[in-house]
């Protein structure tokens, strides 16, 4: 695995740490490999993937699902983002399907193509030929991302690229069924397919009863958190359980604990409102309380969709989050966005887009607030500027980066200040979504020990938000 996963917060600026992420347009730091004994390479089999879907005991394998493949290094949905999925780890591949006017269940998200693709329309209204003209975007997509030279996959070749690899979540494709089912006879990966959906018990027990092949995952929320008991004989091979408050009924330790014993518990951790806070970024940036440790232990989650598929599968594996990206033989220090000294917002309280909730510096102007886990701030406009300290313990030259995000092109520029002269711009990178941060070299500078005052200047045709500000030493 080449580990280029993106990562979140940290603690403060005093320790030296490892947590980060390579951004794909400038270049940072080489990355590291986990430490010795910690994460593995060795992907399961399909077969041992079939076992482990059945193994409901305290033994069973925590599975990975990558949500729309492996985004971060490949358009979303696009056959490389599947294959590179797996390449990280994943057991199971979450796709998005969608039919043509013509009726062929292709891969897309949204009803439309207008975000991932350099096209305009609904999908069930363009035949698959007119979709195959078309071309993906980066990443997340959004209407600056570059477009690609992948093309939208239909659901057969997708097929083609897991089988006898791993799972593929079915998502949005229940109402497809009929088209779906014939499409995984012909490939031959009927038992690779898991359905997934909220119809009435009756319904989908009916659809199992077709094929015992047919795998099937139920979703259950406030509404709905008693029908995951209610099947009669053959068992889902999984329950989705969103969950978006520690009370709710779905949450609840005995509930849990009985799902378990029957079928697989799958829980989302892309954003808050999916499983109660518990996120990717709190999981990346070492929340105590918060993240997948919390959901394993304490929700019984067995299996996991994430949006971080290496990161995950690295600590799975025994990686320790806190060696994760961290350059051998080099110190690492990170600030925090949220602990600025001072700041200044250049249109006052004129800003329309402000945090929900200022959460993290409530009583300043500056929109300081936690992102679905991450401590970020958010909504930085043109102008504005933002002062920090660093301590440093080792002197020497230091690669400086940010963690950023922006889906607009020009993202804008970003300018630091030492205390004599401010350095030169350097452009942020459209990382095609807001909550898609990417860590981008900014600097390099040499530091002597001590603490160093500076001030990040920011330009933004829109807006950008910032997590952290990461300093490395260099080697030598």
């Amino acid at each position: 695995m080449n580990h280029r996963t993106l990562t979140a917060t940290a603690c403060l600026l005093l320790a030296p740490l490892g947590l980060g992420l390579a951004a794909p347009a400038l270049a940072a730091p080489a990355l590291a490999a986990p430490s010795p004994g910690a994460g593995s390479d060795t992907n399961l089999s399909f077969q041992q993937i079939k076992e482990e879907l059945a193994n409901h005991s305290p033994s069973a394998k925590l599975l990975v699902a990558a949500h729309r493949g492996q985004w971060r290094e490949a358009p979303e949905n696009s056959l490389t983002a599947i294959d590179l999925a797996i390449q990280d780890g994943a057991e199971i591949v979450e796709i998005d399907v969608r039919l043509t006017s013509d009726g062929v269940p292709v891969l897309m998200h949204d009803t439309t193509v207008d975000r991932t693709t350099d096209g305009k329309g609904r999908v069930d209204e363009m035949t698959l030929a007119e979709i195959k003209q078309l071309h993906l975007r980066e990443g997340l997509g959004s209407k600056k991302a570059s477009v690609t030279s992948h093309t939208v996959p239909t659901l057969e070749e997708a097929m083609a690229v897991v089988k006898n690899r791993a799972m593929v979540n079915l998502d949005k494709g229940w109402d497809y069924r009929e088209q779906i089912l014939p499409v995984l006879k012909a490939t031959g990966t009927v038992d690779h397919g898991i359905f997934k959906g909220s119809p009435s018990v009756d319904a989908a027990e009916e659809f199992m009863a077709r094929d015992d092949r047919i795998q099937y995952m139920h979703i259950v929320n406030d509404a709905t958190a008693a029908e995951a008991f209610a099947f009669e004989g053959r068992q889902p091979v999984a329950v989705e359980v969103v969950f978006d408050s520690v009370s709710d009924a779905q949450a609840q330790p005995a509930y849990l604990e009985k799902l378990a014993g029957q079928s697989r518990v799958w829980v989302n951790s892309m954003w808050n409102s999916l499983a109660a806070g518990n996120t990717d970024e709190a999981a990346l940036r070492q929340d105590t309380a918060l993240g997948w440790d919390n959901l394993v232990t304490n929700y019984r989650a067995t299996m996991i969709q994430t949006d971080n598929v290496e990161t995950l599968d690295y600590w799975r594996d025994g990686g320790s989050l806190k060696l994760w990206d961290r350059q051998p033989g080099t110190n690492t220090v990170r600030v925090q966005a949220e602990d600025f000294l001072g700041g200044a917002d250049n249109q006052g309280e004129t800003d329309e887009n402000k945090c929900l909730e200022r959460t993290l510096r409530p009583t300043e102007t500056v929109d300081a607030c936690n992102l679905d886990g991450s401590n970020i701030l958010q909504y930085i406009r043109d102008g504005e500027w933002v002062t920090y300290q660093v301590d440093v313990a080792t002197p020497g030259r230091y690669a400086i980066s940010g963690r950023v995000s922006s889906d607009v092109e020009p993202a804008g520029t970003v300018a630091l200040d030492w205390g004599t002269a401010r350095e030169e711009p350097v452009a942020i990178q459209n990382t095609t979504h807001n909550r898609n941060f990417e860590r981008q070299e900014w600097d390099q500078r040499y530091l002597e020990r001590g603490t160093h005052r500076f001030t990040v200047h920011f330009t933004a045709p829109d807006y950008v938000s910032l997590d952290y500000i990461q300093f490395d030493r260099a080697i030598g």
